[in-house]
């Protein structure tokens, strides 16, 4: 036998995730199409509920939403919580290892 069972669905494991995932990165580069199957999508909506919306706002509003869904926003951060990180960064980039306080600081950006 040239290899058992286990093996063979281990690789077809393997090999469906990494056709998975091809095709989520597919997808997301894909950006015109998308935006067409997103719209049409909005428009079946609209449609199925009986209401009226103009193909040009549907456009544009999936334009918006497509330009800035990838966008980075920044939290809301204090100058004490930025000095801490450049504090531990300074101090990992010296190899002091761990900034003074970091498990403190840590903790204070998980609540």
């Amino acid at each position: 036998m040239a290899g058992s069972l286990s093996e063979q669905l281990g690789a077809m494991a393997i090999i469906d995730e990494l056709r998975h995932r091809q095709m989520v990165v597919d997808e997301h580069l894909d950006l015109p199409r998308r935006r067409e199957e997103v719209a049409a999508r909005i428009r079946e909506y609209y449609a199925a509920n009986r209401l009226a919306v103009d193909d040009e706002l549907i456009a544009e509003g999936v334009r918006a939403y497509f330009a800035q869904r990838l966008e980075f926003e920044p939290g809301p951060g204090d100058a004490a919580e930025r000095e801490k990180a450049l504090q531990y960064i300074a101090a990992r980039r010296a190899g002091h290892g761990r900034a003074p306080g970091w498990r403190r600081w840590l903790s204070g950006l998980m609540k």
